[in-house]
C-alpha cells in the first residue's frame, strides 16, 4: 500500500483507478471532475469522449459525439450539465445530464482573432452569480468573460509575460471568495484575479501548471509537469507536494469528501489519493 502526503493529510493511492469494470479503454484522457450527484466524470480525447463513474471506481456510463473531437477539460454546472471545452474546434459543447448536446457556443469554422472568442479554448469555470470565464488559452492567450445568456461582456488578456498577459492560460478556476485562478503554463505561475480582470496577486514557483482544483474550504490544488501535486492554503502559502504517476497529472479534481482524482498522461491512467487523515 502506497501512502501520499500533502500537507498535514495522508492519503491512500489508488493507481489504475477505474480500470476494474471498464468495458473501454482510456485513450488519451485529458480531464476529471465530479458532478451534483458525486459520481466521477473522466474526459477524454477519442470516443466515449466520456466516462462516468462512481467515487469507488465502479464503471456507470459513457457518452458517445462526434461533435467533440478535441476535449481539453469540462466543467459541470450546478444542475448538471456539462460543458466540454472542445479545443481544435474552437467551441464549447454543452450536453444535459443524459448526455444529450443542447448547445454549441463558438464557431468550429471561424477560430477567433485577438479578443474574439474562441481561438484553441482550453477551460472553463462558472462564478455563484452564473457567470462564465473562458481561458481562451493556445491562439488568443486571453480570459473572456460571459453573462449566464453567452453574451460577451469583457475581454483581457495578451500574450506575454507582465502581470495580466498569458503565455498559455491552461486551466481557470473560482475560489468560494470568488476569485479567478488562472494556470499561466509557459510562465510558470499561477495568476489570480478578480471578476473584473484586476491582477491581485500570483503564486509561483510551480513548473508548467497543468490545472487547478480548489475544495469547499478554499485550498488549492494544482497539478504541474514536475509532475506534480502542489497543496496551498487559500493565501497561497505551499503546504506539501506528491508527485503523479504519467508524466503529468493533465486534469485533478477533489470530491467531497477530501480525495484528489488525477487524469494521468504518458501513460494514460486515472489515480485516486482517497483521504485518511479527516
Amino acid at each position: 500500500m502506497l501512502i501520499f502526503r500533502l500537507g498535514s493529510k495522508r492519503y491512500k493511492v489508488h493507481k489504475d483507478w477505474g480500470n476494474l469494470t471498464n468495458p473501454h479503454s482510456f485513450k488519451n484522457i485529458s480531464a476529471i471532475t465530479t458532478n451534483p450527484n458525486g459520481e466521477v466524470l473522466v474526459l477524454q480525447r477519442s470516443q466515449p469522449f466520456l466516462l462516468i463513474f462512481t467515487k469507488d471506481g465502479e464503471w456507470i456510463d459513457s457518452w458517445k459525439n462526434e461533435a467533440v473531437v478535441d476535449g481539453h477539460y469540462l466543467h459541470v454546472t450546478p444542475d448538471g450539465k456539462v460543458i466540454v471545452v472542445d479545443r481544435d474546434q474552437h467551441r464549447l459543447a454543452i450536453f444535459n445530464q443524459k448526455g444529450k448536446l443542447v448547445n454549441i457556443i463558438g464557431e468550429s469554422q471561424f477560430p477567433g482573432g485577438p479578443g474574439t472568442p474562441f481561438n484553441h479554448p482550453t477551460d472553463l469555470t462558472i462564478t455563484e452569480d452564473g457567470h462564465f470565464y473562458v481561458a481562451d488559452g493556445y491562439g488568443n492567450s486571453s480570459i473572456h468573460h460571459f453573462d449566464h445568456d453567452w453574451n460577451l461582456l469583457h475581454t483581457w488578456g495578451s500574450k506575454g509575460m507582465e502581470k495580466g498577459s498569458f503565455f498559455t492560460p491552461h486551466a481557470i478556476e473560482v475560489d468560494n471568495r470568488q476569485r479567478l485562478f488562472i494556470a499561466d503554463r509557459e510562465n510558470n505561475r499561477v495568476q489570480i484575479f478578480d471578476q473584473g480582470g484586476k491582477y491581485i496577486w500570483e503564486i509561483g514557483n510551480v513548473y508548467h501548471p497543468m490545472d487547478i482544483c480548489i475544495d469547499q474550504k478554499g485550498f488549492i490544488y494544482i497539478t504541474d509537469q514536475i509532475p506534480s501535486i502542489n497543496l496551498y492554503n487559500p493565501e497561497g502559502i505551499l503546504l506539501g507536494r506528491c508527485r503523479t504517476f504519467g508524466k503529468y497529472g493533465h486534469g485533478i479534481t477533489v470530491d467531497r469528501q477530501g480525495s484528489v482524482y488525477v487524469a494521468e498522461m504518458f501513460p494514460d491512467g486515472l489515480t485516486k489519493l482517497e483521504l485518511i487523515d479527516k
